[in-house]
């Protein structure tokens, strides 16, 4: 027996079922209408265009400041505050990390950021299933959630890598050179302080402020817990960077 409603004309057809939005709509939807996007994403999830655009361009960054950053200048004055670390093994763990930051740099980008975006799928499924505003959502809808938001960065790897090409970079390590962060700005003595700053990024907190909207329009998550899933993370990231700025 048929599910399909009767009629005049014979069987209702299916409802089309809603596209998902492009990787071009996502570029534009997270700068121009991040709501109707995520609105868009709740009904048809969509994050693989997204997920490689990001990869490929921390590849691209990765590889372009691996061959200019000067690895002693950015090690050395690190190792000597060590006192853990011999003086007399200084040289040898620079000479070391000469040879292996690009390529561990490389890999990194490749799967590390992949990795981190599924890992922080996870979260965001398992909060917004103990949290739910109405049902709760998929892992498809979390991932969305977890990747999209990231487009928002994507002009600020662009100007780290253009800046990479145009000037020296000196021991500066990405998070650094462009000027987009209270660090960038304003010096003090103590490196807590100065990590602290430099976490305190444009488009570190776009992409904080646009996460919140993915889960509260893409996964319908209460605003309790869309509160955890963006502030968790952001506490998290920023005390590994104070608390391992030596």
């Amino acid at each position: 027996m048929s599910d399909q409603s009767p009629s005049l004309y014979g069987s209702q057809p299916e409802a089309p079922r809603p596209q998902a939005p492009g990787l071009l709509d996502q570029i534009l939807g997270v700068f121009t209408s991040p709501v109707e996007l995520f609105q868009r994403l709740n009904k048809a999830p969509s994050w693989g265009w997204a997920m490689g655009i990001l990869i490929v361009s921390a590849l691209i960054l990765t590889v372009i400041w691996g061959l200019k950053v000067d690895v002693d200048e950015m090690l050395r004055p690190m190792l000597e505050r060590n006192p853990n670390v011999p003086s007399g093994q200084v040289d040898m763990i620079v000479d070391m990390q000469k040879k292996f930051i690009l390529p561990f740099g490389i890999l990194g980008a490749l799967f590390g950021t992949a990795a981190a975006m599924t890992l922080v799928a996870l979260f965001y499924w398992l909060i917004g299933k103990a949290l739910p505003e109405a049902e709760a959502p998929s892992y498809p809808q979390a991932l969305s959630a977890a990747v999209v938001p990231g487009l928002v960065k994507l002009p600020h790897l662009l100007l780290i890598a253009i800046i990479c090409l145009v000037r020296p970079v000196g021991g500066l390590t990405p998070d650094k050179i462009a000027p987009t962060s209270l660090g960038y700005f304003l010096q003090v003595e103590s490196l807590k302080v100065h990590a602290l700053l430099y976490s305190v990024d444009l488009f570190y907190l776009a992409e904080a402020g646009l996460a919140y909207l993915a889960l509260r329009h893409l996964l319908r998550m209460k605003t309790v817990g869309a509160l955890i899933c963006v502030l968790l993370p952001m506490a998290f990231g920023i005390g590994l960077r104070v608390f391992g700025a030596k």
